[in-house]
């Protein structure tokens, strides 16, 4: 009897764009579930800039900086269990091997892991440098298209910061896209403690960028992750927004986030306050309050936006209502009843 062979778990990104699908990487672990081990490949077309420039964690190419591209046909990036960085390259001129961060340099064992680990930063700056990508079904393979077309849509002077990282699967996490400037979402478990992640957001480019070409590198190791860790922390991976997020989210929805679901959002902030000052107690979460108008609007937000503050206090209070009678239990509302009968 055949014998199958074991596929490890891997992920095919893509975004699509006026309809047409294109591939913005894949991610294998090609190690096990016990002792993972990462590689990013699917990186064609693109410009890899290295570590000897200096380069600024953003992204970005500023004024004054020596940079050093090297043109890959194919690129495969990997991140092994103790750390150890290697890329390899095949251009015209053959293949090359290289590790970003200097010989002999490591970044922080996959196990030892416990907050996040950035892997790789990428910067699109022009979408005609994608192929349109045929989406196939293989076991083992998992399709994750970024659920957002809207954030690929760029005008001059844009473009795509995208983050690719590892995290501790008990990692406050917010995962959610807003409009069309933000998108943070898991692509991926990655061994039994972690996930791989991604994070994207729309940023203003300086014109006097050294290249239109798509590019990616690494993180620095010192200002660059120190940095990112401080904005981030504030951002995506703020436990009480992580947990209001995914709160309003229970049951799979609102994850794509408008402007109008953010004003709706804030005007439940304010009903709150109301409520603190009044001194009711908190009988409904904030993030349940804020899932239950959603649904009662149904996507209608123009009608209760266009309302004054105290008519959405008050439609606010309805729903509040309602959530405090959906906590009574069922025995007590049949009890009820029978006494009025009575």
């Amino acid at each position: 009897m055949a014998r199958h062979r074991h596929k490890n778990p891997r992920v095919k990104v893509y975004f699509q764009y006026k309809g047409i699908f294109f591939r913005l990487l894949e991610a294998i672990n090609f190690g096990s579930k016990t002792v993972p081990e990462l590689k990013i490949k699917g990186l064609s077309d693109t410009y890899i800039q290295t570590k000897d420039d200096q380069r600024r964690f953003d992204g970005q190419f500023h004024v004054g900086q020596l940079i050093r591209f090297i043109d890959g046909k194919y690129v495969e990036f990997t991140y092994h269990k103790d750390g150890s960085i290697l890329v390899e390259v095949l251009n015209p001129s053959g293949k090359e091997y290289f590790n970003p961060y200097g010989q002999g340099e490591r970044w922080t064992p996959i196990a030892d892991i416990t907050t996040y680990q950035p892997v790789m930063i990428s910067q699109i700056l022009k979408l005609a440098n994608y192929r349109p990508a045929f989406i196939e079904e293989k076991h083992g393979l998992r399709n994750y298209i970024v659920k957002n077309e809207r954030l690929f849509e760029l005008e001059r002077g844009q473009g795509i910061f995208v983050l690719v990282y590892l995290k501790h699967k008990d990692y406050p996490l917010a995962k959610y896209c807003f409009d069309d400037m933000n998108y943070s979402d898991v692509l991926m478990r990655f061994g039994e403690n972690l996930e791989l992640c991604i994070f994207i957001q729309k940023q203003l480019t300086p014109d006097n960028a050294g290249s239109t070409r798509n590019n990616f590198s690494f993180v620095d190791k010192l200002d660059g992750f120190e940095y990112l860790s401080n904005v981030l922390k504030n951002h995506i991976f703020n436990p009480r927004a992580a947990s209001f997020i995914s709160g309003i989210q229970e049951g799979g929805c609102y994850f794509d986030v408008s402007e109008q679901m953010m004003q709706v959002i804030e005007s439940v902030g304010k009903f709150y306050v109301h409520l603190q000052k009044a001194g009711v107690p908190n009988l409904v979460q904030e993030a349940k309050l804020v899932r239950m108008l959603l649904d009662k609007l149904d996507g209608k937000y123009d009608e209760y936006l266009a309302m004054n503050e105290d008519e959405q206090m008050k439609y606010a209070l309805v729903q509040f209502l309602n959530g405090v009678i959906s906590r009574i239990p069922s025995e007590m509302c049949e009890d009820s009843d029978k006494v009025a009968i009575a």
